[in-house]
C-alpha cells in the first residue's frame, strides 16, 4: 500500500470540502481532497441541487460569492440565473461543477483525487492522523496529515474514528431548546434523489415506472391530481403546475426536481447512516421514486414532453451520483449552536452576537420529513421558531475531545433544529473556507486547530472578502466592508429589521447610544466626545471614524 503525506486531507469533496481545499491551499498549505464520486461540489453538482438556497446578496461572499459570480457571468449576469422562484441563482449542475473545478486547478498547493472512497481512519489515541483510501481500482492509499477536515455527507469519518457526536432529534433536557422533543429519537431529514429534467420540443423519452409504482402515493404533491383543497390537513400550500414548474426552473429549459410536497423526498431511517452497506439498496428505492415521479408527471400530470436531461451525468440512468442528504452526524465540539443562537434575541430582530464567528446564513429553518405529509393522526410534528440570519462560531467546527480534526459540510457542532438552516449549500461553503482557514493557520502555527487564535482565523477569512457578520448591503467589494465587519463583531453593529446597515442615512442617536455602551465594554478609553462627533453622519463615516480610533490605540 502506497503512502504520502500532506499538511491537509480533506475527506469528501462536496460543498465544505471543496472551499476548504482552495482556502487552504491559498493559504500555503500543502491539501489533498479525497472524493468518492467523480466530481467536486457535492450537493451542488453531484448530487443536483443546483439553485443556491439563501446567502443572498451580500450575504454571499468568500469562495461561495467567487462560484456565484462565475456562474452568473457563465450565463450572461444575475438575471440570466433567476430563472426559478426558489432561488437567485439557479445553474446546470454540470456547469457548475466545471467552474468549480477550474477553482481547484488554479491552485497549485491543492491535489484533488477523484473516485477516491474513503475506507478507515488513521487514529492514535485521541488524535486522528490521516485515513485508508480506496482508488477506483481497488488499490488502497495511506494518507497521513498534519490536520483532517471531516467533509462526508454522512460524517463518516466521526462514526468510524469514534468521535463522539450527534445523531437525530436532540432532547429538550439535553440541549434546553424549546422546541426540541422531550425524547431524543432517531428522526433525521430526508434524502433525495434529484433529477435534471429537460422540456422536449415534443414527447420526452419516457419514464417506465416500477413494479410498485402507484400514482397515488403522489396525490397532492400538487394541485393537478388532489382530493382537497383544505391545506391546514395537507399541511402544504396546494400548488398548481405552473408554480410547480417554475420552482427550480434552471437556464436551457431545465428544471430540477426537488419538490418538497408528497414527491421525491425518500424517507429516511438510521440504518442509512449505522450501515454503510445499506446505502445501495436505500439509493436504487430513492431512485425509483424519483423515476416513478417523473413518470407521474408524463401520464398522470399530462406532460409527456418533460424527461430525463441526457446531458448532465455520465450515469447509466441519467440521475446524479448521490443522493442529496441533508443531515449528517454532527461533532460534539467546543461550541454547541442551538435554536437560541439563530432566532431573535429579546428586543432585537437579530440573534445574539458570536465574536467567534466564522461563517453566516440566512437561511430559514427548513426540515424536510416525509412524516409531515401523512395523515393528522400519524403525522410529525415538529414546531419550528421563525430565524433570523445568523453567525457560526469557530468552536463549532472543533471536536471538544480530538486532535487533528476539523468538521465542516453537516457535522459541525449544531443540534437537529438548528442543521435545518446550517445545512444548505452557500453556508456549507463557507463553513468549509474557514475550516480551511483553520487549517492552515494550525499549519503555519504548528499548534492544533483547538489552539488557533480565532481573530487570526477571522483575519484571513475578511481578507478572503467572507461576511462574518450579516448585513444585506455590505459587500465585501465596499471600501468599508472591512471596518463594519469588525466593528459588528466588537458589539457595534445596527440592528434594523431589513438586516441593512443602511450606510448613507445618518446614524441616529439610539444607534449612538448602542455603540458607545458596546465600546465601553471594550478594553478601548470611553472618549465621550468620540461619539458625539458621530452626530450628523452617516453610518459609513461614523464607522470610519470608530474604526480609526480603534486601530490607532
Amino acid at each position: 500500500m502506497d503512502s504520502i503525506t500532506t499538511d491537509v486531507l480533506i475527506v469528501g469533496g462536496g460543498c465544505s470540502g471543496s472551499a476548504a481545499g482552495i482556502q487552504s491551499a491559498r493559504l500555503g498549505a500543502k491539501t489533498i481532497i479525497i472524493e468518492e464520486t467523480s466530481w467536486p461540489g457535492g450537493m451542488i453538482t453531484a448530487a443536483g441541487v443546483s439553485a443556491f438556497d439563501g446567502n443572498k446578496y451580500a450575504v454571499g461572499g468568500g469562495i461561495f460569492g467567487e462560484l456565484r459570480g462565475l456562474i452568473e457571468d457563465y450565463y450572461g449576469g444575475p438575471h440570466k440565473t433567476f430563472t426559478g422562484w426558489i432561488s437567485l441563482t439557479c445553474f446546470e449542475p454540470r456547469v457548475g461543477k466545471d467552474l468549480l473545478l477550474s477553482l481547484i486547478e488554479a491552485e497549485p498547493n491543492l491535489s484533488f483525487l477523484n473516485n477516491t472512497k474513503f475506507i478507515s481512519p488513521i487514529v492514535e489515541k485521541k488524535r486522528i492522523k490521516g485515513v485508508i483510501a480506496e482508488k477506483q481500482d481497488g488499490t488502497r492509499l495511506e494518507i497521513l496529515a498534519r490536520v483532517v477536515i471531516e467533509a462526508t455527507e454522512y460524517g463518516d469519518v466521526l462514526k468510524t474514528a469514534g468521535v463522539p457526536h450527534r445523531l437525530g432529534r436532540d432532547s429538550k433536557p439535553d440541549t434546553g431548546e424549546a422546541d426540541a422533543p422531550e425524547i431524543p429519537d432517531g428522526e433525521v431529514q430526508d434524502i433525495t434523489f434529484c433529477a435534471i429534467l429537460k422540456k422536449y420540443d415534443a414527447d420526452a423519452p419516457p419514464v417506465s415506472p416500477s413494479s410498485g409504482y402507484d400514482p397515488e402515493r403522489f396525490i397532492n404533491s400538487t394541485a393537478g391530481h388532489s382530493n382537497s383543497t383544505d391545506e391546514t390537513y395537507l399541511n402544504h400550500r396546494l400548488h398548481d403546475w405552473n408554480s410547480f414548474i417554475t420552482y427550480a426552473a434552471l437556464p436551457n429549459n431545465k428544471y430540477l426536481l426537488n419538490w418538497p410536497f408528497r414527491s421525491n423526498d425518500y424517507p429516511t431511517t438510521m440504518d442509512i447512516y449505522e450501515d454503510i452497506n445499506s446505502r445501495p439498496g436505500h439509493y436504487e428505492r430513492a431512485k425509483r421514486l424519483t423515476l416513478d415521479y417523473v413518470h407521474y408527471m408524463q401520464t398522470k400530470l399530462g406532460h409527456p414532453e418533460w424527461g430525463l436531461a441526457v446531458d448532465e451525468y455520465p450515469t447509466d440512468d441519467n440521475l446524479p451520483f448521490i443522493p442529496y442528504v441533508r443531515e449528517s452526524r454532527r461533532v460534539k465540539g467546543v461550541t454547541l449552536l442551538k435554536e437560541a443562537d439563530v432566532i431573535p434575541a429579546d428586543e432585537s430582530y437579530r440573534p445574539p452576537l458570536r465574536q467567534d464567528s466564522i461563517a453566516v446564513g440566512d437561511y430559514f429553518l427548513d426540515h424536510h420529513h416525509s412524516k409531515f405529509f401523512v395523515e393528522p393522526k400519524d403525522r410529525l410534528v415538529e414546531p419550528l421558531p421563525a430565524n433570523a440570519p445568523f453567525q457560526i462560531p469557530l468552536g463549532s467546527l472543533i471536536p471538544e475531545s480530538f486532535e487533528g480534526l476539523i468538521c465542516a459540510e453537516k457535522s459541525i457542532s449544531v443540534t437537529h433544529i438548528v442543521n435545518g438552516c446550517s445545512r444548505l449549500q452557500p453556508v456549507a461553503m463557507l463553513i468549509g473556507q474557514a475550516a480551511g482557514a483553520l487549517a492552515a493557520v494550525s499549519i503555519n502555527n504548528n499548534i492544533s486547530p483547538g489552539e488557533a487564535d480565532a481573530k487570526e482565523v477571522q483575519s484571513e477569512l475578511l481578507d478572503a472578502g467572507c461576511q462574518l457578520f450579516p448585513y444585506k448591503d455590505v459587500w465585501n467589494t465596499n471600501p468599508y466592508f472591512r471596518a463594519i465587519q469588525e466593528l459588528a463583531l466588537l458589539g457595534l453593529y445596527i440592528d434594523r429589521e431589513d438586516f441593512e446597515f443602511g450606510g448613507w442615512e445618518l446614524i441616529d442617536d439610539s444607534e449612538i447610544e448602542n455603540w458607545k455602551f458596546a465600546y465601553s465594554k471594550l478594553n478601548y478609553p470611553v472618549n465621550n466626545g468620540l461619539f458625539e462627533s458621530l452626530k450628523g453622519k452617516t453610518r459609513y463615516e461614523a464607522a470610519e471614524i470608530i474604526y480609526s480610533e480603534i486601530g490607532s490605540d
